[in-house]
């Protein structure tokens, strides 16, 4: 959360979820509709009604997934049928924060950033399709905006969860070192 009593000493965000105000977290995502297979609403709908509430699955967006499972959703349980249909038609919002009235100020970093915020470095594919690049170029300004000791590394070509498939040693693993290089600086710093 923001405004606790220990804040982290920094920050490294890889392609993360900010800046809930950007139209883009409402639209529909056609290339994400493509891959769902026909589902059922009620069939969907069954997430809420699963005791306990369900907290893992088969596939993440980052392309992790259960030990000897295969990678990808499985579109026969409904916690990843409902994940990528919000997705797909733009409702991640109103899933994770109901009736939030277009007012995200308790989970939004960019409508949480203040003097004193902890040092910051951002790390976003420049070709995400999941989440746009210019959500974090807003964070990164806002973070200069108030003074934080801050920095964003854009990855040509990149999309989504690129981490996940990085080789050690190209390109793309020395452009976000640079986030981790930072970590370093800041924490070696304030020992």
């Amino acid at each position: 959360g923001f405004d606790v009593p220990r804040p982290a000493r920094a920050i490294l965000t890889f392609y993360g979820a900010v800046h809930f105000a950007h139209p883009f977290w409402t639209q529909p995502l056609p290339h994400v509709r493509a891959k769902l297979p026909p589902l059922d609403e009620s069939f969907i709908n069954r997430v809420y009604e699963q005791t306990p509430v369900p907290t893992s699955s088969a596939v993440s967006l980052e392309g992790q997934s259960e030990a000897g499972l295969s990678k990808g959703p499985d579109f026969s349980r409904p916690r990843d049928a409902f994940a990528f249909t919000q997705i797909a038609d733009g409702r991640v919002l109103e899933a994770c924060y109901p009736g939030h009235g277009g007012d995200f100020g308790a989970i939004d970093p960019v409508e949480n950033v203040r003097e004193g915020f902890p040092p910051t470095w951002i790390v976003h594919g420049a070709a995400d399709r999941m989440v746009p690049i210019e959500v974090s170029r807003v964070l990164l300004e806002r973070l200069r905006e108030k003074g934080v000791e801050c920095g964003m590394t854009e990855v040509p070509g990149e999309d989504h969860t690129f981490a996940m498939g990085m080789q050690v040693g190209s390109r793309t693993w020395e452009l976000q070192r640079e986030g981790f290089d930072f970590l370093e600086r800041v924490i070696a710093r304030d020992l």
